[in-house]
């Protein structure tokens, strides 16, 4: 089976990307994550999320865990 693929490039100087690379690089498989996070079956860590009849309450994320590994 084909695959299409979308290479990331992160900036060495930006020390906002370096933090983001290192976040993600802490998954065991960085690109499922992504695509996971962008099809909504994972939060975006830190997002607040609205729960119909509740309060709003955010998300901490300590990415300790990889989410992949459910």
């Amino acid at each position: 089976m084909e695959r299409l693929r979308i290479p990331l490039e992160f900036n060495k100087t930006k020390k906002e990307e370096v933090e983001l690379y290192n976040r993600l690089q802490k998954h065991s498989n960085p690109a499922a994550y992504i695509k996971d996070v962008l099809l909504g079956l994972v939060p975006i860590p830190g997002q607040l999320v609205l729960l119909p009849n509740k309060e709003n309450i955010e998300i901490k994320s300590t990415d300790d865990e990889d989410l992949m590994d459910f």
